[in-house]
C-alpha cells in the first residue's frame, strides 16, 4: 500500500515549534522555552567538550538566565523524520548570546495539546 501518512500541515506545525525555540533564544525568554518542553524532557549535550544536561535542568534555560538574549542568532531547521505522533528535527544555529555555534536535535511527540519537545541533544562547536 502506498498511503501518505503525514500532511504538509503537520510539517508546518513541527517547524513552528522549532522556530519558536529559536525565537525564545533570540529574545531571551525562559517562559517561552518552558512552553515548548514537556515537564519531563531530557537534554544532553557538549559544551567545551564536557557533557552537560540531564532530566532535572534545561541547559537552554540556564544559558538564557546567565547570558540573556541572542539577538544575532541565525538558524536553519530540518525536519528529519515525521510520523503521525513523533518528529525529529535538526537545528543548525550560529551566533548565540556568546557567539558560539551549535547543532541541536529535538525529539517531539504529539499530545492532545499539540507538539512538545521530549528530548534534546546538542553539540556546541569551538569558537
Amino acid at each position: 500500500m502506498n498511503r501518505k501518512m503525514v500532511s504538509a500541515h503537520e510539517y508546518k506545525e513541527v517547524t513552528k515549534v522549532a522556530a519558536k525555540y529559536i525565537e525564545a533564544l533570540r529574545v531571551g525568554s525562559v517562559d517561552m522555552l518552558a512552553d515548548l518542553f514537556h515537564k519531563n524532557a531530557v537534554t544532553y549535550g557538549t559544551v567545551d567538550g564536557q557533557l552537560v544536561g540531564g532530566g532535572s535542568i534545561n541547559p537552554a534555560a540556564e544559558f538564557i538566565k546567565i547570558h540573556g538574549k541572542s539577538p544575532e542568532i541565525e538558524a536553519h531547521i530540518d525536519v528529519l523524520d515525521l510520523s503521525p505522533s513523533t518528529a525529529a528535527v535538526r537545528i543548525v544555529m550560529e551566533k548565540d548570546a556568546i557567539g558560539s555555534d551549535c547543532n541541536e536535535n529535538l525529539l517531539l511527540i504529539k499530545l492532545d495539546a499539540g507538539w512538545t519537545v521530549v528530548a534534546k541533544v546538542f553539540h556546541q562547536f569551538d569558537k
